[in-house]
């Protein structure tokens, strides 16, 4: 399994914007591999053995800033990658899509940062279930970053009362990943 070099950048910059003060200690509590990627320059369209480029650094980050709590940390850091990826060239994006399309499109966009991976979103009754149904290595901390990255999303979509739950987690042992969410437009 590979990340985009993008996704190790993120994670590096929200390390040295959230605690700057430990970011050095961050850096010093990452296994060899790891430290080395995160300490040279990442190149962000290139491709990264998963573990050590990220789920090592993220579990780290749960561990040394969110007392272990996996939901918590990955929460963060996933709502700050889509705050730092929907700005700019995508603010646009956000005034014109309707959550509906963000939502199918997401899953498409998270596909070509993991690879290989197979995710997939299905609508019931207003609720969307995001499906990752291929993910080698996704970690507890991992799930729930894509889960804030994409209740952040909704949120930039004006959504109100964003809410999800995981049904089912591979990092758990399940077959699939299941996030359920829904809001109020």
């Amino acid at each position: 399994m590979q990340v985009k070099g993008t996704s190790i950048k993120t994670t590096r910059d929200f390390v040295k914007a959230k605690f700057p003060t430990r970011y050095n200690e961050w850096i010093k509590a990452l296994p060899a591999d790891s430290q080395k990627m995160y300490t040279n320059m990442v190149n962000v369209s290139e491709w990264y053995d998963i573990k050590p480029a990220y789920t090592d650094p993220l579990d780290k980050i749960v561990e040394l800033f969110y007392k272990n709590n996996a939901q918590k940390g990955g929460e963060e850091m996933g709502k700050y990658s889509a705050e730092i990826g929907l700005k700019g060239v995508y603010k646009v994006f956000l005034l014109v899509a309707s959550p509906q399309y963000l939502m199918k499109r997401a899953t498409r966009t998270m596909e070509t940062f993991y690879q290989p991976s197979e995710i997939a979103v299905t609508e019931q009754n207003g609720i969307y279930t995001v499906s990752i149904k291929k993910f080698k290595g996704i970690t507890e901390a991992l799930e729930y970053r894509i889960a804030g990255w994409i209740a952040k999303a909704l949120e930039l979509c004006k959504c109100k009362n964003i809410q999800y739950k995981l049904n089912s987690q591979i990092s758990k042992g399940d077959l699939t990943t299941a996030i359920e969410f829904r809001w109020n437009s």
